[in-house]
């Protein structure tokens, strides 16, 4: 404390105030402010505010701010568990007739799977043989697919010259050559994307399998009411989805379909291999028919213009007769929804998760109704005095 004062000491002589208590310092100079007038109000008379954050809050804070960076941390897990938990209430209406048919539930589960896997393996076996024979040819002539677009623009100058000013612009005086770190970067694509996968198709299985006695389990830390409905939307929810899916399967075969004898009758070269794009651009709403459609139309253009003319005729007269005919009869009333709010979420689902958010976007859209009307429903009053 000694050495302490003797520091003070000096310090006040060297300001000048050593000796003088804080009353008698002198004439003090005064403040000029740089910027508005002076406050004449007495410091004495002025009212200070504190602001106290009660601990409590703070750690709530902390919290919250925790449980948002580890949810961003572990949304790509999120997403895998929310597609298990569409494709196993997609797969539910099966599972419950083979136990309408008496098998217990894992053999319904086993029964589901092993039908999907069958049929996804029969899907393969007929179409992926010529898928990639096709495939293939199409990287292999490629630039003779090119040189026939280029003899049909000559007769069109004004379309050669628009193309030719895309291409530039697009090329950029740039290699063609693919880089050893993108296919890197491919390949690992490619393992991740079967890793997940498979995640979700086992995490599937146990969702059927023992989705239901989770709920029960969770159940009970739940007010009656919210059991209740849940209860209630439950069941909504998977003749929703799997309406959707169901309906959409026969859209995207029937539109696949049609591509494909479409193609082959003008006599449009790799017929499988667009056939096949326009089946699974079929799934994404709004845009995707118009997408299956550009590829289509170009390589047309290597048989002629009326080709390409042709093809662009069927395709949209197609997609008018699924949009007024084939969707609703095949969804029913299971999409009752409008085309702005599809468009809406669509959007919203694209720029959040990309092509996956733009086809899930759909059921969730159709979902919400039937989830709003069941939560605007009277709880009778029996389910309020349940205690289990």
């Amino acid at each position: 404390m000694t050495l302490l004062r003797r520091v003070l000491d000096k310090v006040r002589g060297w300001l000048g105030l050593s000796g003088q208590a804080p009353d008698e310092r002198g004439p003090q100079v005064p403040i000029v402010p740089v910027i508005g007038l002076p406050d004449p109000t007495p410091f004495a008379s002025k009212v200070v505010t504190r602001v106290e954050v009660p601990l409590r809050t703070i750690v709530t804070v902390a919290l919250a701010l925790f449980a948002i960076w580890f949810l961003v941390q572990i949304w790509q897990i999120l997403l895998l568990i929310f597609l298990a938990f569409l494709l196993a209430v997609a797969l539910l209406p099966a599972v419950r007739r083979f136990e309408h048919r008496g098998l217990p539930r894992v053999a319904a589960v086993g029964a589901t799977f092993l039908l999907m896997l069958l049929g996804v393996a029969a899907f393969l076996g007929v179409v992926a043989p010529p898928l990639a024979e096709q495939a293939s040819s199409f990287i292999t002539n490629l630039p003779v697919y090119m040189e026939n677009i280029e003899g049909v623009l000559d007769d069109y100058p004004e379309a050669r010259a628009y193309v030719d000013r895309l291409s530039e612009e697009g090329a950029g005086g740039g290699s063609i050559a693919v880089p050893f770190s993108r296919l890197l970067s491919f390949g690992a694509g490619v393992v991740t994307g079967l890793a997940n996968t498979f995640f979700v198709l086992v995490l599937t299985f146990y969702l059927l399998l023992e989705g239901e006695r989770t709920f029960k389990y969770g159940a009970r830390y739940l007010t009656p009411a919210l059991r209740y409905k849940l209860r209630r939307v439950f069941p909504e929810i998977t003749r929703v989805v799997s309406g959707y899916v169901t309906g959409q399967l026969i859209n995207s075969v029937a539109f696949g379909t049609f591509a494909f004898f479409s193609l082959v009758i003008v006599g449009v070269p790799e017929p499988v291999l667009l056939a096949v794009l326009a089946a699974f651009m079929d799934a994404v709403p709004i845009v995707g028919v118009p997408v299956a459609t550009i590829p289509a139309v170009v390589l047309a253009l290597t048989v002629s213009v009326p080709a390409a003319l042709t093809i662009l005729g069927l395709y949209i007269a197609y997609q008018q007769f699924e949009n007024y005919v084939m969707i609703p009869r095949v969804f029913g009333n299971t999409l009752q929804i409008s085309s702005l709010s599809i468009l809406v979420r669509v959007l919203v689902g694209g720029q959040l998760l990309g092509i996956i958010g733009i086809i899930i976007s759909l059921p969730l859209t159709a979902a919400i109704p039937v989830i709003e009307h069941v939560w605007r429903e009277d709880v009778p009053p029996e389910e309020l005095r349940e205690t289990t």
